[in-house]
């Protein structure tokens, strides 16, 4: 199985325009789909995110970030009361925004269940984004099911968190302590978060708590967002056993691209 992690998009239609010409068996955003400063405003991205999966061509697991809102009476249900076109309404009609995204091959926000891709089967569990240090803690039946659906099934399995565990090199001493201690408890296969932009740079783009491995792709902070023609991301080969990181290169240096084994 060959799946792509992303995360931090902020509503850039030519990474968006990217991904689509990128087929995996699965790909991963962990959260900040949309940007919460866009000057467009919330609705309009939104819009455009719902077209773009609805039309995405793939296995397709999708995470709330800190910019996406994806909470019950969010500011952004504010706008969308005013909204007169078809897709405002389908998007109303959910008590949160990214339930509207979902259909047969999307997992959208707070999901843990199995799904099928063209190289098999993987849990695949989405824990929403909470602030605080509790955050991960609010979801254990989310952790519970995925924990079950992979003893039974022997699939591997996926979580996405926004914010990435802390003490770690994905995650650096900002990141979030309650999901290192979920991890350990819970070992899942594979954690994909985002949110501490510049951590990859400083530490690296995966590290391991116990058996689980951890990734945090990063985004190039230093450059308007149009500058980059591609996000930053990580293809894992579970056949091969390594995760490649691809990413925007530091100021007056080539590209980035990294590999590891994960044996």
């Amino acid at each position: 199985m060959k799946i792509l992690l992303l995360s931090d998009l902020h509503a850039n239609r030519t990474w968006y325009r990217w991904l689509s010409g990128h087929h995996a068996d699965l790909t991963a955003i962990a959260g900040d789909l949309i940007d919460g400063f866009h000057p467009e405003g919330l609705l309009p991205q939104i819009i455009a995110l719902k077209k773009w999966a609805d039309g995405f061509h793939g296995v397709l697991a999708l995470s709330s970030g800190n910019h996406d809102g994806n909470l019950e009476a969010a500011a952004v249900r504010r706008e969308l009361v005013a909204a007169e076109s078809d897709s405002a309404h389908v998007i109303l009609g959910q008590n949160r925004w990214m339930d509207a995204l979902e259909r047969p091959g999307v997992v959208t926000d707070r999901r843990s269940q199995l799904i099928g891709t063209p190289s098999g089967q993987i849990v695949v569990t989405t824990i929403p984004f909470y602030p605080g240090p509790q955050g991960p803690r609010f979801c254990n039946e989310l952790w519970e099911t995925g924990l079950h659906l992979r003893a039974t099934t022997g699939a591997p399995w996926l979580v996405l968190h926004h914010e990435p565990p802390a003490d770690t090199l994905v995650g650096g001493r900002t990141g979030d302590p309650a999901l290192f201690y979920k991890i350990r408890e819970c070992q899942p296969d594979f954690v994909l978060s985002g949110h501490i932009h510049s951590q990859p740079y400083e530490g690296n783009f995966a590290d391991r708590i116990d058996r689980t491995w951890c990734f945090n792709p990063g985004f190039p902070y230093y450059k308007k967002l149009a500058e980059a023609k591609k996000p930053n991301h990580i293809w894992i080969d579970t056949h091969a056993r390594t995760a490649t990181w691809h990413a925007a290169p530091l100021l007056g240096r080539e590209p980035i691209t990294k590999q590891i084994s994960l044996t």
